[in-house]
């Protein structure tokens, strides 16, 4: 994790409008990590938050800000269509919790509820993909979505039918290097990987796999500069393209595929201009648990059409210690760091690190937790040379 940015000190706006007047009102409500979200103007901010810190509501006054402003040039400029602010995070409670907070700002404002629209990742995916049929390459009014337990039977099935048509690479895993050949242990080795190793290794191959825009063939290549006896890539490879033709087959698609058919149609010229032309900025809260493929469409959709050269307009705001939903999703706080990283060097980082959830003795258990584990990770960077990856400690809300 980025070393802590210093503090900014955020001067009183004058007030001499109705608008600005609730403005005001707003951001006298905001501290400090909210209030820098709330007067950005453009560019990319990543906004590293603990639990508890009030990033959702920082994100929801910045957004009702930032419309603000939309409005407001649209009016100078005379313009007859207002570009729009995309707001994402991962669960759709999430999104209809930040979606009333939004709309609730632009009352006290007394703009209309309007300018923004608030999905799920996967949402403003599909939405993308079912634009553009011809370019996602989805053929959405067929297509089912399965969710995690249909993904687990289909990943169990594709192992099956991957063992019969490969015979010799799933007897070498089973006989393995030493093997005796009594048969108690055969069929116990039979089990584990019919049962446990192989669909685990499935499991993890896709979903890594297919969110960092890989194919099977690209494993393949991949494989081919291992020297690993049992070949576990060249697998690898095989349970992922048995899974992908028997998800074609029955005309089923998944979240990944979600993400991967907007980014094709993102890939035409005249496609992305016109997606990107219809979004002013992309907020995303949650940013923790984005695969790298996520955070590629939300970066093009959130580029300037007209300044392409330009950093993004890009709120990302997350928890840099921990990915809520690593344990079935392959999102890692790696990523997120690695934006605050970026963002930092550009003096674009602000640091939430009060949180108001829990009282004293347990943030301070908290701490302590954390600061034995950062010694670890320094002590494994002297010894070993690994660069130390430091977690974020937490305040309390005075």
């Amino acid at each position: 994790m980025p070393k802590k940015s210093k503090s900014i000190e955020v001067s009183p706006l004058p007030v001499s409008s109705p608008q600005e007047t609730g403005i005001a009102n707003i951001r006298n409500t905001l501290r400090q990590g909210q209030l820098h979200m709330a007067d950005w103007k453009s560019g990319s901010l990543a906004v590293s938050a603990v639990p508890g810190a009030g990033k959702s509501t920082g994100m929801a006054a910045a957004a009702a800000m930032a419309i603000a402003l939309q409005y407001e040039e649209s009016a100078q400029l005379r313009r007859k269509t207002r570009r729009q602010l995309i707001v994402v995070t991962f669960t759709r409670s999430a999104a209809a919790n930040i979606k009333v907070k939004i709309r609730e700002y632009l009352k006290q404002l007394s703009l209309p509820q309007t300018g923004f629209v608030v999905n799920t990742l996967h949402g403003l995916a599909l939405n993308i993909a079912s634009r553009y049929p011809d370019l996602s390459g989805l053929e959405l009014e067929n297509a089912t979505l399965i969710t995690p337990n249909q993904s687990h039977r289909f990943i169990r099935t594709a192992v099956e039918q991957w063992i019969v048509n490969h015979n010799a690479l799933y007897f070498r895993l089973l006989n393995g290097i030493q093997f005796d050949g009594e048969e108690t242990e055969r069929l116990r080795r039979q089990s584990v990987l019919r049962t446990e190793v192989l669909p685990e290794l499935a499991t993890t191959v896709i979903h890594e796999a297919k969110s960092s825009g890989l194919l099977p063939e690209d494993l393949r290549e991949l494989s081919q500069q291992t020297t690993d006896e049992y070949e576990i890539l060249r697998i690898a490879a095989g349970l992922y393209e048995q899974y992908q033709n028997l998800m074609q087959s029955r005309e089923f698609i998944d979240y990944d595929d979600m993400i991967l058919a907007a980014l094709r149609v993102l890939e035409n010229e005249n496609a992305r201009k016109i997606e990107q032309n219809q979004v002013f900025a992309v907020f995303e809260d949650e940013a923790q648990d984005s695969s790298p493929l996520q955070t590629k469409l939300l970066t093009i959709l959130g580029t300037d059409v007209n300044n392409s050269n330009e950093p993004p307009n890009l709120i990302r705001v997350g928890d840099p210690n921990q990915a809520i939903n690593s344990t079935f999703t392959p999102a890692d706080p790696i990523y997120f760091r690695q934006f605050c990283k970026e963002c930092d060097a550009q003096q674009r980082l602000v640091t939430m690190d009060q949180a108001g959830r829990s009282t004293k003795i347990i943030i301070d258990a908290a701490n302590f937790v954390l600061e034995w584990v950062n010694s670890l990770y320094f002590k494994t960077e002297q010894n070993n040379s690994i660069q130390n990856l430091e977690f974020l400690p937490i305040s309390p809300l005075p």
